[in-house]
């Protein structure tokens, strides 16, 4: 499986959520209380040189620290299907 850090994604982006990092305990139960979960599909609406990432899953945009983003891995979507 072809994955990447959800940081390495560009503006428009579409991906599928495949794994995440939980070396923290905290890091799981901050991304369920966003709402984040394995295989959603979402897209990258907003990204800037600096600042959280916005995503958009399931009609929710959600801004995401770069640092959170680094360990939610995606597989990209070549064609855009939202």
């Amino acid at each position: 499986m072809n994955k990447i850090p959800l940081v390495n994604l560009k503006k428009n982006d579409v991906f599928k959520i495949v794994e995440f990092d939980d070396s923290c305990k905290n890091f799981k139960q901050r991304l369920i209380d966003l709402g984040i979960a394995k295989n959603q599909i979402g897209q990258v609406t907003n990204k800037s040189l600096f600042g959280p990432i916005e995503i958009d899953i399931d009609g929710r945009k959600i801004a995401i620290g770069r640092g959170m983003a680094k360990k939610i891995y995606v597989k990209k979507f070549e064609c855009p299907i939202l």
